[in-house]
């Protein structure tokens, strides 16, 4: 109960699960129908997509991604964030509307992201994922997205789920995000001493991230680096609060 009040007092919890929750299993050799509609995870021009996500070995994948209802656009990325920077992208293929990229991975986890063309399409359409294509084709793909300066990855919370002491870990991060966050707001008319002290209070914070951390084989500066990039996350989440100190207080009741 700690943790979802935790989360729902710094409007965190659709961002958490944006990434692997929320996304969806496709197999090479399979096809899949879905639907795209306002309700869909949005990109900032307003257009709405599905996340799908396929672990494979090392080759040349193709998808095809086609519809009757939207102007399909299709975007295949490495990890597990259909939100992040994607390698490859394509909008229309031939003389029709529909998308088709074939492209190379090094393996592992990747995922597709079915797109509209624009904002206020949606309706039905079907995605498959094969392997093998025509290296020449890759030529015809529109290359990479530009990545955007406000963009994290946050790969590192694909990374812990389902692992023993993933979600104690995201826990502390989140903590000492908070607790970063709140400092910045409260420090301004502090003496040197309250400063002081309120800064070594808020290091243990930091150390239990540093020690869950390290029990997955994160390394301090890892740990420092998600603890940064989820405080980054929080400030531009428009759902998120400005007043961290309730999401603070109820970290210290943890920690007590």
């Amino acid at each position: 109960m700690r943790r979802s009040a935790l989360f729902a007092a710094v409007g965190l919890t659709a961002l958490l699960v944006a990434g692997a929750a929320s996304a969806q299993s496709i197999s090479v050799g399979q096809t899949v129908r879905g639907t795209i509609s306002s309700s869909d995870a949005a990109l900032d021009d307003g257009s709405n997509y599905d996340c799908w996500i396929f672990t494979a070995p090392a080759g040349v994948y193709t998808v095809d991604y086609s519809s009757e209802d939207f102007d399909a656009f299709v975007a295949v990325g490495k990890g597990r964030d259909c939100s992040a920077q994607t390698d490859t992208v394509n909008d229309d293929w031939g003389d029709g509307l529909n998308s088709h990229i074939e492209f190379r991975t090094d393996g592992g986890a990747w995922f597709i992201r079915a797109n509209t063309l624009s904002a206020d399409e949606s309706g039905d359409y079907t995605l498959s994922l094969v392997s093998g294509g025509d290296p020449a084709n890759m030529l015809a793909d529109e290359g990479p997205e530009d990545a955007s300066e406000d963009s994290f990855d946050m790969a590192w919370v694909d990374q812990l789920e389902g692992r023993p002491g993933g979600e104690e870990h995201l826990l502390n991060v989140l903590c000492a995000a908070v607790d970063t966050l709140d400092l910045i707001v409260t420090m301004e008319g502090m003496t040197d001493q309250q400063l002081e002290a309120r800064m070594a209070e808020g290091f243990k914070f930091s150390e239990l991230a540093y020690a869950s951390g390290a029990a997955l084989g994160f390394g301090e500066e890892d740990v420092e680096g998600q603890i940064a990039e989820l405080g980054a996350t929080l400030l531009m989440d428009p759902e998120s609060t400005t007043d961290f100190s309730g999401a603070r207080q109820e970290c210290l009741a943890m920690l007590g």
